[in-house]
Formats: C-alpha cells, structure tokens, sequence
C-alpha cells in the first residue's frame, strides 16, 4: 500500500477515512503536522484529532483509559472521538493547544490495512482548507488542496461518505463523560 509509504516518509496524505476525507499525516512526525497547519490554514489553538487502529494502540498514547470511555468504545456503533486530558508519546505541543487530545479508533477496512502497515497514530482532520464545508466525497475535494499534499490515496474515491462527523466526548471523571457532539 503506497499509503503507508507516505506517512513512513513523514509526507502528507489525503485519505478516506470512516467519518470523510481527510488531510493527515504521522502525529509523531512535528513537521508534517506543521506543514498540515499551513496547508489548511489551520489556526494553533485549534486541536486535531487522532485515528488509532484499536485500544491497544490507544493504550499507547494516553495515560488512562477510564471505564466510562471503555464502555462507550465497546458499544459505539458509529465513530466515537473522545478528548482525553492526558496523551503520552506524541509531540503534543504541535497537536493541541492544552494538553488533551482527541482519539478515534478507525473503523474502515482501508483504515485497518494502512494501521496493519504504519503502526503509529495518524492525524486527521478534514481535507479542506479552514473554514470551508468538510467534503462528502472525493469530488468536492478543493483541487488546490489535492495539489498541496504529497499523495492522494487511490481508495474508495467513488464511494460517497456518510458525511456525519464523529460523536466527540469528552472524558469528566473515570465513569462520567459529556457528549459535545
């Protein structure tokens, strides 16, 4: 998978993902994280979200799972961001402006394949520039935006998304978490 490839070589990807197409990179790598702000016209104290193939690999990036959280990612039926307050192992100064961060365990085959090849957290945030509509399928992609990232994934580009965002949560105490979208 050419995907892959990409974020190992710390490049920019415009992908599928299991909510709508995005713009991401490797969240490890801080200057494709920087080069997406830029690319976006994304302003600092605006947060990206984080897809992880599954809670082992959340496991890895944030201090704790609470029980209520882990109840919510077990029966989640549609994808499910949640803002934890506490990350590890990410450059998180360049991904957050307060230390939380907010992780969805993918949910796609093709999503699955690219964590089965690329076993790091991968950025996403929608493939447009700031301030404009999130794209419901490839076609309303911005052709200036296609232009300014590395690669373009050839995968399900005729497939139209649910155009839903995500669920976000974000986590009060071990058991109690606030649902904000």
């Amino acid at each position: 998978m050419k995907d892959s490839e990409i974020l190992k070589q710390g490049k920019v990807l415009i992908y599928p993902t299991d909510t709508i197409w995005g713009i991401g990179c490797d969240a490890q790598n801080v200057n494709a994280v920087e080069r997406i702000k830029q690319i976006k016209g994304r302003d600092n104290t605006k947060s990206f979200i984080l897809l992880v193939k599954d809670v082992q690999m959340l496991s890895r990036y944030v201090e704790r799972i609470p029980e209520g959280a882990m109840q919510i990612i077990l029966q989640a039926s549609s994808p499910v961001t949640i803002i934890y307050p506490q990350s590890r192992n990410l450059p998180i100064e360049h991904l957050s402006f307060n230390g939380s961060i907010g992780i969805r365990i993918a949910q796609n085959s093709y999503l699955q394949q690219l964590f089965n090849e690329f076993d790091r957290p991968i950025v996403s945030t929608s493939a447009n520039f700031s301030g404009q509509p999130s794209p419901q399928c490839f076609d309303d992609i911005d052709k200036e935006l296609l232009k300014q990232a590395d690669y373009v994934s050839q995968y399900m580009r005729k497939e139209k998304s649910s155009g839903k965002s995500s669920d976000i949560y974000l986590i009060k105490d071990e058991n109690e978490l606030i649902k904000l979208r």
